[in-house]
């Protein structure tokens, strides 16, 4: 996502050489609103057997989408609106709420999940709100350097951060894909934080899919 004085959105999704079933979805989409145009754009990565990580994926991003849809709706017909973070947060409890009733009701479906890592924001605003759970990722690129925005909620991560392990270790260990927080999962915990818009900034969201490939 591209913020110039025309904003500028692009998607991408491969399977790659190594899995039988892509078990990421994605969204971007911009709703007119008399506050301006709403944007949300996200990514999740599934995890689960059989098609239950796909499924977990989609829930969210549907979940995602619908309820910035309806806060745009809402707008629209002139009734206030919460502010962006409750949005956002009102978001991934739906889609948290939805995966453990998906899974409650289809038993081959229990221990589905996914990551989501999201921004919704006004397009000419100071600021939107990312949300996050997981290991997936939000970057900005700003005046020539490419920052990280998220923190992954995985456990190798988390070793990281505590000083027990270095990065090249968290790459090799077999554990390195052990998430500690994803939507699905019980009392699962996710952050909502404000970022700053700039006009020029590019924000990517990738799963794990991409960002382990590139250097």
């Amino acid at each position: 996502m591209h913020l110039t004085d025309r904003l500028e959105i692009a998607t991408a999704s491969n399977i790659g050489r190594v899995r039988r079933n892509n078990e990421d979805f994605h969204r971007a989409a911009v709703y007119p609103t008399p506050k301006g145009n709403l944007l949300v754009a996200g990514v999740a990565d599934g995890m689960g057997g059989a098609e239950a990580g796909e499924i977990a994926s989609k829930i969210a991003i549907d979940s995602l989408s619908e309820a910035v849809r309806t806060y745009a709706d809402h707008l629209a017909s002139h009734r206030p609106g919460v502010p962006l973070d409750r949005l956002v947060l009102k978001a991934f409890t739906l889609a948290q709420r939805r995966i453990r009733n998906y899974a409650a009701r289809h038993p081959g479906s229990q221990g589905m999940g996914t990551t989501m890592t999201a921004l919704v924001a006004f397009e000419n605003a100071p600021k939107g709100f990312i949300g996050h759970i997981g290991d997936s990722r939000a970057y900005r690129y700003r005046h020539g350097e490419l920052k990280l925005l998220t923190q992954d909620h995985s456990w190798v991560a988390q070793q990281v951060r505590m000083g027990r392990m270095t990065d090249w270790e968290a790459e090799e260990h077999p554990w390195r894909n052990m998430l500690t927080q994803a939507l699905g999962v019980e009392d699962a915990e996710f952050e909502v934080t404000p970022v700053e818009l700039v006009r020029g900034d590019v924000y990517v969201f990738t799963t794990d899919g991409l960002y382990n490939l590139v250097p």
